[in-house]
Parts: C-alpha cells; sequence; structure tokens
C-alpha cells in the first residue's frame, strides 16, 4: 500500500483539507442556524431535509479531491516514476482508487462531525448520527469515478462539477432511469435504510430510487468495478505523459 499512501498524503495538503472540511460542513453549520428556529416537525426530519438538498457542497469537495489523485502526479510531471514501479497496472489502478476513497472520507469525517455536534446543541444528538452512512457511501462512489476522470481527462475537475451541477441535481431529478445511476441518489437510499425519520424534501430527493442499504450497495458495487476496471484499461493504454 506504499502507492495508496504516497497519493492520500499528496492530495491532502493541509490548505486543501481546511478549505473541503469547511466547504463539506455547510450542511451541519445550516441544521445549526436554523434549528433554533425550528417549530414544525423533528430535528432528524430537518437535518435529512437540509443534507438531501445542501449536501452537494459535500459532493463538490469530494469532487475537487479525487479528480486530483492522480492529476497532481501528471501535472507535477511524477507520474512516468510511478509507471517505472514493478506493480502490475490492476494494483496500481487500486492503490490510487482506495486513496481517493480514504481521502474523501476523512473530509466526510469532518464534515459529519460538525453535524454531530450540531445536533447535540440543538438537544438531538442522535438527528445526525445516521448520516455517517451517506458520507462514507458517496464519498466512495464519487472516488471511484472521479478517481479515473482525473487520470482521463485532461479538464477533469470542470467535468467533474459539471456531472454534479447538471447530471446530479438537474437530470437525475427529471429523468428516471438517470435516477437510478445517481451516486448521490444511491447514497441518500442508503441513508434512509438506517434513518426512518426522513423529511418531505428528503423523500422527494430520493425520486424514483427505492430506499434500501442493500440495494444501494450493490449499486455502489456495481460503480466501483466499473471504475475499478477503467482506470487499469487507461493505465495500460494511456500515456503516462
Amino acid at each position: 500500500m506504499v502507492l495508496a499512501r504516497h497519493l492520500y498524503k499528496r492530495i491532502m495538503r493541509r490548505g486543501r483539507v481546511i478549505g473541503l472540511v469547511a466547504l463539506s460542513s455547510v450542511p451541519a453549520l445550516l441544521f445549526w442556524l436554523v434549528g433554533f428556529d425550528d417549530t414544525d416537525g423533528t430535528l432528524t426530519e430537518l437535518y435529512t431535509d437540509i443534507l438531501s438538498s445542501a449536501g452537494y457542497t459535500y459532493a463538490i469537495a469530494a469532487v475537487i479531491l479525487t479528480t486530483a489523485t492522480l492529476r497532481d502526479e501528471r501535472d507535477s510531471g511524477t507520474l512516468p516514476y510511478i509507471y517505472m514501479r514493478p506493480m502490475s497496472r490492476l494494483n496500481m489502478a487500486m492503490q490510487s482508487i482506495l486513496a481517493g476513497i480514504a481521502a474523501v472520507l476523512a473530509i466526510g469525517f469532518g464534515g459529519w462531525v460538525a453535524a454531530v455536534i450540531a445536533s447535540a446543541v440543538l438537544g438531538d444528538l442522535g438527528a445526525a448520527v445516521p448520516s455517517w452512512t451517506l458520507f462514507a457511501s458517496a464519498g466512495v462512489g464519487y472516488a471511484a469515478m472521479f478517481v479515473p476522470l482525473g487520470y482521463l481527462v485532461p479538464r477533469s475537475l470542470l467535468v467533474g462539477l459539471g456531472y454534479i451541477l447538471v447530471v446530479e441535481t438537474i437530470l437525475a431529478n427529471a429523468v428516471t432511469g438517470l435516477a437510478q445511476f445517481s451516486i448521490w441518489k444511491i447514497a441518500l437510499s442508503i441513508y434512509a435504510g438506517v434513518e426512518d425519520g426522513f423529511g418531505q424534501v428528503a423523500v422527494e430527493s430520493l425520486g424514483p430510487v427505492t430506499p434500501g442499504v442493500g440495494g444501494g450497495v450493490i449499486k455502489l458495487a456495481g460503480i466501483l468495478l466499473v471504475g475499478l476496471a477503467a482506470l487499469t484499461w487507461a493505465l495500460k493504454k494511456r500515456d503516462a505523459l
């Protein structure tokens, strides 16, 4: 796991980490601000509504981080030296995606801790605790998609942000078939499988995607395998420069 550790340390620069943890903590901040004035429904319903609609800030943080996993190596000219290491391309792809997953989960953990603190301050510690399932599953899905994208596409960050803004927030809500492959909706369905107190906005955000841990995990596993296969192929066929 030497390569995974190297890539993780490279992308987790202090300034980047602080900024992205702050970005992923936006739902927690909104929950804390709105929760004091909430008189309708429960705090759990309020939090799920805020997270389902404002949680895309975490998705944006995930895109910024994961597209940089191999892109930073390419931009600095050190990627060819990684190619020279005596390891299979499959192993290289696995360690690259693992580094991206670990980095996103670290950022997501910061956002989740902020939400738990806000929940405790508002007097309902359990309101945000189960949401770790959403942060974790979304992190895995986005890393599986965007680590390969960062290697394959020159302007991968812009493409990734375009995916979040157009596909995840617009098309996935308008096209039933596309919603089934939305990483955010898949992660939200896993969260709904362990949290019964979804508010109306959160339920609407799910759309046609059925809540449940099992189905969501199977979809994530499929996305992870596709991402691994794509990155393995790219590492074998594409020029490291």
